[in-house]
């Protein structure tokens, strides 16, 4: 009997120490991602792919987004373990083996998805931007060439001009590359296809013709180049239609997923957003610009449309607050079309409507704890400006024209 307990006390031991161990080895590899750029650079660059090759190819030959259903059962396992702890408590802990069992069964559950969080997001935070890789030292024509849909989220208030990775750029530098995205964006709303309504539309595969985008751009850009995971709609839309979420990048299981509901203009940007973040670069801005690289050096007009469109309000927007809001100063300046202005939107106001008559929660309430989420989980990963870091995205276009508008 005696030594049935030391083994079972042993094996009890043995545990702790094992999870203990495991618990250092995530503190330790986040605290060396903190702390050295050197290392989070390696590890994207030797490591993270084996992950995308093996991992991500599993969880993309899915039909549906693994990841909406990991969230789901995690909610659903955690809310299970609550009440089964409530119902002990109320039976006087008759079942308190069965709880210590699921006890443990949690933590290791939680661990796991601690270093999967972290080898697949965590450390990216810390690593080098796309800028500081491909960026800083070119200029102009020596240059080889996860959306968030809120306008209040691109405003970013200009006292009298823009720093990018060091350089500042004054509010004429922001004018001519503000006019320049607006006449790009007049000029293509006229080639591509829209229907009776007036509504864009595009004949062929968007999510491939994305995806090849993609591909093309890891020509130019080695960190891009490689295997892709195939983008998959998201089953839940309007939710994250409530959100203002046109994206997601699921960490746990390597998944680009995007909104079904959005406009078809928001569909090539935020699938190259999100395969950017696949690709290793986690901060918003990169990804942005990423996107929109990858569909303006596409050879489909569409897609160049939906390059330019994905840009324009970040920079229009600052534009205005650079200029104090001047209306007067503002017509003077390249006018958006009209045709422009109707495919500049994030859903369409009939698909708006089914979304608010199906809601559970108001979309107020659910897009208001969304972004403190989101801004307090930028925060938490050592980007400071939070949620509008993804209108930073201005200050890495006047850097990739500079020498070329200006």
């Amino acid at each position: 009997m005696e030594k049935t307990e030391e083994k079972t006390n042993s094996k009890a031991k043995m545990h702790k120490i094992i999870f203990a161990v495991g618990v250092m080895g995530v503190i330790m590899i986040n605290m060396a991602s903190w702390k050295s750029v050197t290392f989070s650079d390696w590890y994207i660059k030797n490591i993270f792919p084996v992950w995308l090759n093996t991992y991500a190819r599993l969880t993309s030959k899915v039909p549906f987004s693994v990841g909406e259903i990991m969230l789901i059962l995690a909610v659903t396992i955690t809310l299970f373990g609550i009440g089964f702890w409530l119902c002990n408590l109320i039976r006087r802990k008759r079942y308190k083996r069965a709880v210590r069992c699921f006890g443990k069964f949690y933590a290791w559950t939680t661990l796991i998805v601690c270093y999967v969080m972290t080898l697949n997001c965590f450390i990216l935070y810390h690593s080098s931007s796309f800028s500081e890789k491909y960026m800083i030292s070119k200029t102009g024509a020596d240059m080889m060439v996860a959306s968030i849909s809120d306008p209040a989220m691109a405003q970013v208030h200009i006292e009298n001009n823009i720093t990018a990775n060091e350089k500042t750029y004054t509010k004429k530098e922001l004018a001519v590359l503000r006019d320049y995205i607006v006449e790009k964006c007049n000029e293509l709303e006229h080639v591509i296809p829209h229907d009776d309504s007036g509504a864009a539309y595009y004949d062929g595969d968007l999510v491939e013709a994305s995806r090849q985008a993609m591909i093309k751009l890891g020509e130019e850009y080695d960190q891009l180049s490689g295997f892709y995971v195939t983008p998959k709609y998201l089953s839940f839309s309007e939710f994250f239609s409530q959100q203002y979420i046109m994206g997601y990048y699921f960490p746990f299981s390597m998944e680009a997923n995007i909104n079904s509901l959005m406009y078809i203009t928001n569909v090539a940007p935020t699938i190259c957003h999100e395969l950017a973040h696949t690709k290793g670069f986690i901060y918003e801005d990169d990804a942005n610009m990423i996107g929109y690289l990858a569909c303006i050096n596409s050879d489909d007009p569409f897609l160049q449309y939906c390059g330019y469109l994905s840009v324009l309000g970040y920079v229009n927007n600052d534009f205005r607050d650079s200029i104090g809001n001047n209306k007067d100063v503002y017509m003077k300046h390249v006018r958006i079309s009209d045709g422009v202005a109707k495919d500049d939107i994030f859903l369409a106001q009939e698909t708006w409507q089914a979304v608010e008559q199906t809601a559970v929660v108001k979309t107020s309430t659910v897009k208001k704890v969304s972004d403190t989420l989101m801004d307090t989980t930028l925060k938490l990963n050592g980007v400071e400006e939070g949620m509008l870091q993804y209108n930073n995205v201005v200050g890495l276009l006047l850097m990739y024209y500079d020498g070329v508008l200006y």
